[in-house]
């Protein structure tokens, strides 16, 4: 079973404190960095948190009322979500097929108010471990994740460069939002 990556893992994961264990970062110096982190990328953690404690309440203090999630394929955007409840009855269903699932942020980037991520999730089924790595773009309204964006999953320690195939390229969003609109 491949699950759609619902990082949130947000997402992003995060700042887990064994990963500092097994690294070669000093953890105080680790955790003082946390101190000095922008605050959107401290909400973003602090969601991937919630994720990685499988608690739906703490993902939940960290998004507005109608949070988006959208998950984005080839040429096609789906809206996974759209409300506070929605994400909350989707992140059951998640934590209850996959009771082990952890998300790991392997890399962050700000931008005013968005946090990029490449985002790790890894899960067993079957007695067999899986992982896989998928961006995902978080836009923040204030304090609060507003949206997520996330891109199909790949294998995460993929070197290769691939040439994509004109097929599956995205198409620029402002013709997408005209179309909408219409």
């Amino acid at each position: 079973m491949k699950p759609k990556i619902w990082l949130f893992a947000l997402s992003a994961a995060c700042f887990s404190f064994s990963s500092l264990a097994n690294s070669a970062v000093d953890p105080a110096e680790a955790a003082s960095n946390f101190v000095n982190e922008p605050k959107p990328v401290k909400v973003v953690k602090q969601f991937i948190a919630g994720f990685n404690n499988h608690s739906v309440e703490q993902l939940l203090q960290h998004t507005t009322e109608n949070v988006h999630w959208f998950n984005l394929a080839g040429g096609k955007m789906d809206t996974e979500t759209s409300t506070r409840n929605e994400l909350a009855a989707a992140m059951s269903d998640y934590f209850a097929n996959l009771n082990d699932a952890k998300a790991t942020l392997r890399q962050i980037i700000v931008s005013a108010n968005y946090v990029s991520t490449v985002e790790e999730v890894t899960w067993s089924h079957d007695g067999e471990k899986s992982s896989q790595c998928s961006l995902g773009v978080y836009q923040l309204n204030g304090d609060k994740i507003n949206a997520v964006w996330y891109y199909p999953a790949h294998a995460c320690d993929e070197a290769t460069w691939k040439e994509a195939a004109v097929s599956d390229l995205v198409e620029p969003e402002i013709g997408l939002l005209k179309e909408m609109r219409q």
